[in-house]
This record gives C-alpha cells, sequence and structure tokens, in this order.
C-alpha cells in the first residue's frame, strides 16, 4: 500500500440533508388538518370506508374498499429508513407524476475529478468531466423524455518513466489516453394507467436487493470506464427496452424485454481499467501461469458483441408488514464480457454467453435494522479450464445483508457477506468459491454539511482488498466537494491484485440539479 495514500484511510464522505419547517397538527375526530407556515392546509379525512387526501390543489388521492387510485400531483411514503418496502414505495413516487404538467427542461449533472494515481501505475494522473441534460413532457397520462450524456475520460503517462511501454509494443494499459463522447441517456414513451406503467425506449433497469452486486441484476449494461470507482448507480447505462409494471395490491409484476443487446462499455485498451493487462500478461478474474502470461502478452484482443437480442426477464415483488419478496427469471445474455484465447482465431476474444436465471431475494426487519438475502442460479457461467480451454458451468450467486441505522440517525452501515460457487466445476483458473465481506458507511456530520462514507471490500477464499473513504463537503446547495482514496491489493486472480498498480486519490466537484 503506498505511503501517500494510507495517510487517507481515515477520511470519509457527505451527504446533504434539508431542515424541514414546524409544522402545526390538528386532529379532532376523524378529520386530521395539517397547516406550514404558508397557510397552506393538508387535509385528511376518514370515514371508515374511504380515506380522502386533499392538498388543496384540486388534486386528491382517495383509498377504498376497492383499492387505490393515484392522483396527479400527490406521492405518499410511509415506509422509514431501512425498511424492505422502500423500494417499491419509491417505485410508485417516481411514476405518479409529482412534477407539474407540460415541459421542463433541465441540466441534471455536472461532474469534473482529478485523480493522481501512486507511484507504481503506468499512469501519472487521470481527468473525468461528465454532464447530463434533460427534455422531459409530461402529461396527464403520458410522458415523453429525451436524455443525453456527454464523458470526457483522460489518462496521462510520464513517457519519461521506467513505466513507459514502447510505443511499438504489442501491450495496452499504457495509461496514456483521452476520449470525448456524447450518448443518449433514459430516453423513452411512458404510458401510465390506474394499475400500471408501460415505457418504452432507453432506461436503467437494476434488479435485486443487495448493495454493489445485486445477484438477481444480469440484464442492465454496465460501465467500466472507470473500473469500479463509481457506484452501482453509475456503473450502469441506459438500455433499449420495452418494460410493463402491473401493480397488484401491495405487489408488482416486472415484465423487461431488450430487443438488441447493448454489451459493457470498456475502457480505452490503453487505460489501466481495461480488463487485460498485456503489460503483465493477466486477464481481470483468472489465475496465471508463464504460459499465460506469454499468450496473453503477445496476442490480439477481439472484444467486439455480437449482434443479437439481449433476452427478457419477469421479476414478482411482494410486499408485508416488515417483511417482503421477490422472485424472478430471466433469459438473455450477460452484458459483460468474458476474455478466453481462441485457438482458431489466435486472439483473445470476448465471450457472450447466453444463460437462463432464476432467483429470490428477501428482506425482513431483524437484528436492529433489515436483513437482506438474495441468491441467483445460472444455467450457463463462462470458465477457463487450467489447460486453457474456455467451457461453461452453472453457478450459484449469494449475498446476505444487513442494513442499519444506528440511533435511528442519518448514519447508514451496510454490512454483506456475498459469493458466487461454481457448481461441479474442474479445474479452473477462475475462483470457484469465491466469498467476500464488504460494505458501506455513511455518515453525516456538522450540522449535515459533512458526510464520511467508507466502501470496502474483503476477500475471504483469496487475498483481495479494497478500500475506498472519502470525505465530502455539501455545504453548498445541491453540489458535492469531494476527496477520496482507492486502495487495491491482492492475489492473483483477485480484483484487488489485479489493480494492485491502480491505486489512487481523487478531488472531484459535482452538482446536482
Amino acid at each position: 500500500m503506498n505511503h501517500n495514500h494510507s495517510s487517507l484511510l481515515a477520511a470519509l464522505l457527505l451527504s446533504l440533508s434539508y431542515a424541514l419547517p414546524a409544522q402545526y397538527v390538528h386532529a379532532e375526530s376523524d378529520l386530521m388538518i395539517i397547516e406550514d407556515d404558508g397557510s397552506e392546509e393538508l387535509m385528511i379525512e376518514d370515514d371508515s370506508e374511504t380515506l380522502s387526501i386533499d392538498d388543496g390543489s384540486g388534486d386528491s388521492l382517495s383509498i377504498d374498499d376497492d383499492g387505490l387510485n393515484l392522483g396527479d400531483d400527490l406521492m405518499i411514503d410511509e415506509s422509514q429508513p431501512g425498511e424492505p418496502n422502500q423500494n417499491l414505495s419509491e417505485t410508485l413516487q417516481n411514476y405518479s407524476s409529482t412534477s407539474q404538467q407540460g415541459v421542463n427542461v433541465s441540466l441534471d449533472k455536472l461532474w469534473f475529478e482529478y485523480g493522481r494515481y501512486e507511484s507504481d501505475s503506468p499512469a501519472e494522473y487521470q481527468l473525468y468531466g461528465h454532464g447530463k441534460g434533460t427534455i422531459n413532457w409530461q402529461g396527464e397520462k403520458w410522458e415523453l423524455q429525451a436524455s443525453a450524456r456527454l464523458d470526457y475520460y483522460e489518462e496521462h503517462s510520464d513517457d519519461s518513466s521506467d513505466k513507459a511501454v514502447p510505443a511499438n509494443a504489442l501491450s495496452n494499459n499504457k495509461g496514456n489516453w483521452d476520449k470525448t463522447k456524447l450518448d443518449y441517456d433514459e430516453t423513452f414513451v411512458r404510458y401510465r394507467g390506474n394499475r400500471g406503467i408501460l415505457t418504452v425506449g432507453a432506461q436503467k433497469v437494476i434488479w435485486g436487493r443487495i448493495d454493489e452486486v445485486p445477484p438477481s441484476d444480469r440484464l442492465s449494461t454496465q460501465d467500466l470506464r472507470r473500473g469500479l470507482q463509481d457506484d452501482l448507480e453509475d456503473r450502469r447505462l441506459a438500455s433499449a427496452a420495452v418494460r410493463y409494471e402491473h401493480f397488484i395490491g401491495d405487489g408488482k409484476l416486472d415484465l423487461l424485454y431488450i430487443p438488441r443487446l447493448r454489451e459493457t462499455e470498456l475502457p480505452d485498451e490503453n487505460s489501466v481499467w481495461y480488463p487485460i493487462n498485456q503489460r503483465e500478461g493477466t486477464i481481470l478474474g483468472l489465475d496465471t501461469s508463464p504460459l499465460i502470461e506469454y499468450v496473453v502478452r503477445n496476442t490480439p484482443i477481439d472484444d467486439d458483441a455480437p449482434n443479437t437480442d439481449g433476452g427478457f426477464g419477469i421479476r414478482f415483488n411482494q410486499l408485508g408488514s416488515g417483511f417482503d419478496y421477490a422472485l424472478g427469471i430471466q433469459h438473455g445474455i450477460s452484458t459483460l464480457p468474458y476474455f478466453t484465447y481462441s485457438t482458431n482465431r489466435n486472439v483473445i476474444e470476448a465471450r457472450y454467453l447466453r444463460s437462463t436465471t432464476v432467483s429470490g431475494d428477501i428482506g425482513f426487519e431483524a437484528l436492529g435494522g433489515t436483513v437482506k438475502m438474495e441468491a441467483a442460479w445460472n444455467s450457463d457461467t463462462p470458465i477457463t479450464r487450467t489447460d486453457g480451454r474456455f467451457d461453461s458451468v452453472e453457478s450459484l450467486a449469494w449475498g446476505i445483508a444487513l442494513e442499519l441505522f444506528p440511533g435511528d440517525s442519518d448514519t447508514r452501515l451496510n454490512l454483506q457477506l456475498t459469493g458466487n460457487h461454481l457448481i461441479d466445476a474442474p479445474d479452473v483458473l477462475d475462483r470457484d468459491k469465491m466469498a467476500s465481506f464488504n460494505g458501506t458507511l455513511d455518515m453525516p456530520f456538522g450540522n449535515n454539511n459533512w458526510l464520511a462514507r467508507m466502501r470496502f471490500n474483503v476477500g475471504l477464499d483469496m487475498s483481495d482488498l479494497y478500500f475506498n473513504p472519502e470525505l465530502t463537503y455539501t455545504g453548498l446547495s445541491n453540489q458535492e466537494i469531494y476527496l477520496e482514496l482507492h486502495e487495491y491489493n491482492g492475489d492473483t486472480g483477485s480484483i484487488g491484485g489485479f489493480y494492485k498498480h491502480n491505486s489512487l486519490v481523487n478531488l472531484g466537484w459535482r452538482i446536482t440539479l
């Protein structure tokens, strides 16, 4: 571990919170009136058969014995932080048309970052810039949205150092490249009925309950152009899809079809985050040998994806009192490439296997917080035998988590055990019984103007270490100024071992509008 970075391991991150104005609540019999300082009232009336809620704007929400009717401008979320039903409640909120009808043009996000690598890295520093804008129109039932994103990536190496790779060498990971890309984001047509939502177009759909590595998330498109530096939400891209969500009481049936595969976005081959390192002759996730290292160093790479459909999935989520569960089945191609050597073509090629996935997850209140469990069986998981041959086996991915809010505060602690077991696998170069202890701590302080954060991963089946402490200042409206460390280490074949020369310190600014 680099000493310049080690001194920053105590640093942590921020969170932005808003102080709520004091409210005066008057309740008598079956009528409750909530007033605020603006002399506006929210009236809730219960006549034992029908619950009516009126905010005085002309829009209301009525709940009777026949079920729930969603109004136009009112959203209600009775879930508390950490309760298992929070995700579905958020989904209902997002699709309840909480904003005014009409056209809205917005610049959603701006993000700039400078990163300095440790001395052993072939790259000296990295730059990242990101912006996203959206045009959205909402009617009573229909919604149209067009969203675009602009990303800039740059890595710069010190060509005068002994780490520099000759320009004519058959080698990547030189740490010297830049790229600007204009891309679409969530762009769709959406129709909201009384009981269902139909969305057609580019969208992000992440299924599962476990943080960072949900086993049920098999069809979403990953963004690895910055390696694993970003959170799960920022490591996903919008894909063209048809999605229908049907709400049944306290449950939701989710149908998803992806007509065309959008593969994972990889960094440039000259990036230090590319999953094949020809300088050292290693491939991310695989053990190695002198022969394998020679082949990797001296063989061209083909990472093109096939032109085919992405697949489909069905997921049912049921809420309960302090308990909920979900079941799902998917059949499609994993968007993440698996690299293997092709003797016929004499190239290292990306393979995308079509697989059937059966998954389930549950969440319930226990141990002072929320316990989350998730597992997914996959019919075809790619492997590489020790003799270099490509094959596939069944596998079981799993995760167990405990989410806590100590002292009912805004501090969030999430601890997880996750793993992937290759079923009846022969001798392989892959991690056949992978297991890890990982988690996240988010702790606001300083009147919620600061947030200290720590993400970590520790391998249990082999040495595999990742630490990401972050300290963020959020005293400026909607803005974050942060300082963070990404520290990697581990054995050959582990993620931490593959990226062990990529430890870096980032200083960044971002604003969400």
